[in-house]
């Protein structure tokens, strides 16, 4: 129930944010770097999350500022760079991390290592982090990482990214819909991860 509300509360403070900030303002700003502004977000999107940053506030401000297709695309792009650095570094201090309960899930759940991944990324409220080195910890195969974290961070991408792209107009139908979408999503992966802690332990 904790980690639901706190999902709430995380959801409701990117809207109230994103919300308050001066669309022309941003728009100006953005102006400046047109030239250059998916290579910044690919570039956020890249080392930002190495430092635990969250992934949703990275795919709700890319929507915000780029629109949907841009940011969607270059977020696509993002996540494979990052996962691909913070596997590497998970692999090299392997030591530091406790995968006990990951194994726990493969072995129970997902024997085979790109399954597992897809369940993860499906699963927003285990951390995109998380997964990531936990995948390097464990020294899955990298291709099948690779290509599963990618493909199973597109159906989240799309959902909070698609918030993003329609916040400026957050009276409109649009705006709701994309907001009751990304709860939803949400509260299918607190009741998945409740069944899975209750199998699991």
């Amino acid at each position: 129930m904790i980690r639901l509300i706190l999902f709430g509360v995380f959801m409701l403070c990117c809207v109230v944010i994103l919300c308050s900030i001066n669309q022309r303002d941003l728009i100006n700003l953005m102006g400046e770097f047109s030239k250059f502004d998916w290579v910044i977000y690919i570039g956020c999107w890249a080392i930002l999350p190495v430092f635990l940053f969250p992934a949703g506030i990275l795919a709700i401000g890319g929507g915000a500022i780029l629109g949907f297709w841009e940011a969607l695309i270059c977020a696509m792009i993002g996540v494979g760079i990052n996962s691909a650095i913070m596997y590497f570094i998970a692999r090299y201090f392997s030591g530091a991390f406790d995968t006990a309960k990951f194994e726990r899930i493969k072995n129970k759940f997902c024997k085979d290592e790109f399954s597992l991944i897809i369940l993860l990324r499906l699963i927003p409220i285990v951390p995109y982090n998380v997964v990531n080195y936990m995948a390097g910890a464990l020294r899955f195969d990298f291709v099948k990482f690779i290509i599963a974290g990618v493909l199973g961070k597109f159906i989240s991408a799309v959902l909070f990214i698609n918030l993003g792209s329609n916040i400026a107009n957050y009276k409109s139908y649009e705006f709701w819909l994309a907001l009751a979408l990304v709860v939803a999503m949400g509260l299918v992966a607190f009741w998945v991860r409740k069944i899975l802690n209750r199998r699991v332990g």
